[in-house]
């Protein structure tokens, strides 16, 4: 397992060192290098031989590692959370940017549709975190899944449409 998270995380720090070079301003890959670097201070954090033994692992890292995806819906939550409070930006910006032209990016309204949708975001992200704390492993694995599907991809359609309607509305 140390192998493994080690190889995927030495993998997307080079993914990373492109990303820069190309002036991507995805923040997927840096999230991934958070979850992945949690996950390697977990797991190295833990002496192997305590594992024949879990009742000697403290309980927050055993539930840590027996849910190491806590960390990554915990980790999608900061990154949808921290850019539009802490600086003109959000992870939406990506996605968004493809579908309107370059001269908008800058405006006021596209900044706040955006700032919006992180926080929808944001809770979509919570509650696939929440769902991590369902004893059944089903539940688990397929509600992110399904919320993220669901919730988050069609809610992100009506948002939008929502938002921009309001725009013009009060125009």
């Amino acid at each position: 397992m140390r192998l493994f998270v080690s190889i995927f995380f030495g993998a997307v720090i080079v993914l990373l060192s492109v990303q820069r070079a190309l002036r991507d301003d995805n923040y997927f890959l840096p999230t991934m290098a958070l979850v992945l670097a949690l996950n390697l201070i977990i797991i190295f954090s833990v002496d192997p031989s305590q594992f024949d033994t879990p009742e000697g692992i403290a309980p927050v890292l055993r539930l840590l590692l027996e849910r190491p995806q806590l960390t990554l819906y915990f980790c999608l939550m900061i990154m949808a959370l921290v850019p539009p409070i802490a600086w003109k930006g959000s992870f939406t910006f990506y996605f968004s940017r493809p579908n309107y032209p370059k001269d908008e990016w800058q405006s006021h309204e596209f900044f706040l549709i955006n700032k919006y949708l992180s926080f929808f975001w944001v809770v979509v992200f919570a509650l696939c975190f929440g769902s991590q704390f369902v004893p059944y492993l089903s539940v688990q694995i397929f509600a992110p899944i399904m919320l993220v599907l669901s919730l988050g991809t069609l809610g992100t359609k009506r948002l939008i449409a929502y938002f921009i309607q309001r725009l013009y509305q009060d125009e």
